[in-house]
């Protein structure tokens, strides 16, 4: 055994010192459970065994000679002692001899960095055994200590790093990633050096973004989304404003990604550089005001020495992306960060594959950020001009041209082909399926890349009584907490409306105009949106509108440039054709509504509300060819001419009404009931039996009998009289036939005096 490296290991975690591990309560407790007067946690130096955890003695260290627990470090494994005073290596121990009086032991090893520093171990006054199965949990102990001494050590380092970043001109912020960028940590001298407490920051009650200018926020927005786009480190100078005071921060922020490639967090320094900008800002405007010239030449050139990391360029190079030339920062980090997030790893892709001599020269298209905020495109030229002893580059050199007036127009170009089939393809799945909602889901992924926005949704007006509501066809998929999931779970089952038109996209549904916020914080009519959604930058309402009626919107959000009024005058034909579409289904869905109302007048008695004679018919083929047992049934109500001609026809038509309720109410479906004429009724009874049906026939006889109809100041009492006939199996039977056996029936009713059921045979 290497004792030297193992005396090491002890003093790298500071353990040579009479400082406690603070598991006095650990060794109580296992003392207790294993029922020993004696626990402790020794580390065994050079010469001496120190304690530091005990329980049930007062020693502190012993002599390494006599410590039992060397014998642990010695063999690297359990040392178990049933009996010290009958072990001849310990029988004559001063430790067993005298206090603490030793007989048994038990100890376990405390392994750090694969060497034997101490032990766990038990201790008794008296002989005991000691089963395998309490070796084994004591093993475990051991090893929960050594994780736990060098967890320990980590902790104190952590607490040493964060007292240095706490007392430095610098302060550390940390982004965790799940759904959204939420700030998990930031050092306490944020409040020195920033301004603002990092209590305030970490509970909410003061939102980093509330402090920044609106330019800032921006910045900081860019900054944020760059990184969830797969960008690794990124620089930007953020302005802060509070209560006492202005400064200028630089912000340095790396992210940290999953193995799959997701973000995961984002660490940041941010110090003050405000003497620095105010010196920057200084000398760019007196460089403004003093320069009356440009390069003649329209390229802009480059040359990067690799080993040294410095970029040189030409005066042109900065004018392209409005840097001063005097103040460009020839660092790679610096152009890198100018680069598109979208463009990036394309770039990166490129460079690397010319660097490793897979392409004779570098030459791609790209997006770099102007000075203004505005993106601007280039075309880059280069190629390998000097290389090592080993033919690796060391020098690239080559030239930049701004090509973004071409670009714009090819872009344009490309976007109305997309956009016109884009709109095709929504015409061509409505008219396939004839399903909007399917339509709108089908081509909401390419709405948001041709708008080039992160989040995208499609609504339609729907009247409900006395409001209207907007439902929505298709939205962006974005589940953040359970509220969220709830109503992600009724988009799914298609019954998903707004109805608070209160808020930012609710403008536009009550203007009936395009709405346009780069800063939505800033708008009048933004709510914010809730706790744990992702941000929302900038937003595009669009109307959709039939005969200047407002019958839908989209929602666009996050795009990476400002929205501006292009935008919604370029998505313009896609919002005629929803609005077509929106309209034709409305025609559509009024045409099946005027259908059905026709199919019902043609198939129902005006004035009872019952079926006419046509629909009983047709209801009485669908039982043919079904297997049931009933009865088919004519009422007739007696004396009915003379109740026409006592009290008047109006009087007989609210009598046929009276019946007619009556024999619905005791004939519930699937029964079938209709007005055949005059005051003769059908009925289709179903039932197992003819006594049941007979009963249920007298029940509504007995009904009509002891009603009475009024009519203005008239009181009528009715009677009727029933005739039917029982079918054993409705299946293809001739209900023509069994018609006119109800029929007879109902005749012998009338002829032995009315107000009656008679059965046909």
């Amino acid at each position: 055994m290497d004792d030297q490296s193992r005396l090491k290991t002890i003093d790298d975690f500071m353990l040579n010192s009479e400082v406690p591990l603070d598991l006095d309560d650990l060794m109580m407790v296992l003392a207790e459970a294993y029922k020993v007067p004696i626990a402790l946690i020794g580390v065994v130096g050079e010469f001496e065994e120190t304690f530091k955890a005990r329980y049930g003695t007062t020693l502190s260290k012993v002599s390494r000679e006599h410590a039992f627990c060397s014998h642990v470090v010695d063999e690297r494994k359990q040392v178990v002692v049933c009996n010290a005073h009958e072990d001849p290596r310990f029988m004559h121990n001063p430790l067993v001899t005298g206090e603490p009086h030793i007989c048994f032991y038990a100890g376990t090893p405390i392994e750090i960095n694969e060497q034997v520093i101490g032990a766990v171990c038990l201790i008794d006054t008296v002989p005991r055994e000691i089963d395998s199965k309490h070796l084994e949990v004591l093993n475990r102990i051991g090893v929960l200590v050594s994780q736990h001494i060098s967890l320990s050590r980590e902790h104190e380092a952590l607490k040493r790093e964060h007292g240095l970043i706490e007392k430095s001109p610098i302060v550390l912020a940390t982004w965790r990633y799940d759904t959204s960028l939420r700030l998990v940590y930031i050092s306490k001298n944020s409040e020195r050096v920033l301004g603002v407490s990092s209590q305030d920051l970490l509970t909410g009650s003061v939102a980093l973004s509330e402090v920044l200018t609106q330019a800032a926020e921006s910045d900081f927005t860019f900054a944020m989304q760059a990184h969830m786009e797969g960008v690794e480190t990124h620089t930007c100078r953020l302005q802060i404003v509070t209560p006492t005071r202005t400064i200028w921060v630089s912000m340095i922020s790396t992210a940290n990604f999953r193995d799959d490639g997701m973000l995961y967090s984002v660490q940041a320094f941010l110090f003050d550089t405000s003497d620095q900008k105010y010196v920057e800002d200084k000398l760019n405007k007196t460089n403004q005001r003093m320069r009356l010239l440009l390069e003649a030449s329209e390229l802009g050139t480059w040359d990067w020495n690799l080993a040294a990391d410095v970029n040189q360029v030409n005066k042109r190079w900065c004018d392209i992306v409005g840097l001063e030339y005097e103040f460009y920062d020839s660092g790679s980090r610096f152009f890198r960060q100018l680069i598109h997030p979208a463009d990036y790893v394309k770039v990166e892709k490129q460079l690397n594959m010319h660097l490793v001599g897979k392409s004779k020269v570098f030459n791609t298209t790209f997006r770099m950020k102007h000075a203004d905020g505005s993106w601007v495109w280039v075309e880059s030229y280069g190629k390998t001009v000097e290389t090592d002893a080993q033919g690796k580059p060391v020098r690239v050199a080559g030239i930049h041209r701004d090509i973004t007036q071409r670009m714009e127009r090819e872009l344009h170009e490309k976007k109305k082909t997309q956009l016109l089939q884009f709109i095709n393809k929504t015409r061509a799945s409505y008219l396939q399926n004839n399903d909007l909602t399917m339509a709108c889901q089908s081509v909401l992924a390419e709405l948001i890349d041709i708008s080039d926005s992160q989040f995208a949704f499609v609504g339609q007006m729907k009247d409900d009584g006395n409001k209207s509501r907007l439902f929505i066809h298709a939205i962006s998929e974005i589940v953040w907490d359970n509220s969220s999931f709830s109503q992600y779970a009724e988009y799914k089952k298609r019954n998903l409306y707004f109805s608070n038109f209160d808020n930012l996209f609710g403008t536009t549904i009550l203007t009936g105009e395009v709405t346009i916020s780069n800063a939505p914080s800033s708008h009048p009519n933004s709510k914010g949106v809730p706790p744990g959604h992702p941000r929302i930058s900038r937003f595009l309402g669009l109307p959709i509108k039939v005969k200047d009626k407002v019958v839908g919107m989209v929602g666009l959000a996050n795009k990476f440039d400002v929205y501006t009024d292009e935008d919604a005058k370029f998505l313009q034909p896609f919002l005629d054709a929803l609005a077509g579409l929106f309209y034709a289904v409305e025609l559509e869905e009024a045409r099946a509504v005027a259908e059905e109302k026709l199919r019902q007048l043609a198939m129902t008695d005006s004035l009872t509300g019952l079926y006419n004679r046509r629909a009983f018919l047709d209801e009485c083929i669908a039982f043919s060819k079904q297997h049931c047992r009933g009865c088919v049934a004519i009422v007739d109500i007696d004396h009915f001419k003379k109740v026409n001609d006592t009290y008047g026809h109006d009087a007989g038509d609210q009598a046929l009404i009276a019946v007619a309720r009556k024999i619905a109410k005791h004939n519930q479906a699937p029964n079938v009931v209709a007005r055949l004429g005059g005051e003769e009724f059908a009925i289709v009874m179903l039932g197992d039996s003819k006594d049941n049906i007979n009963k249920q026939l007298e029940a509504l006889r007995i009904s009509v009998e002891e009603g009475i109809v009024t009519y203005k100041t008239d009181t009528m009492n009715l009677s009727i009289s029933i005739g039917a006939t029982f079918v054993e199996d409705t299946y293809d039977a001739d209900f023509s036939a069994l018609l006119s056996l109800a029929d007879k029936s109902l005749y012998k009713a009338k002829e032995q005096g009315r107000n009656q059921v008679v059965w046909g045979e």
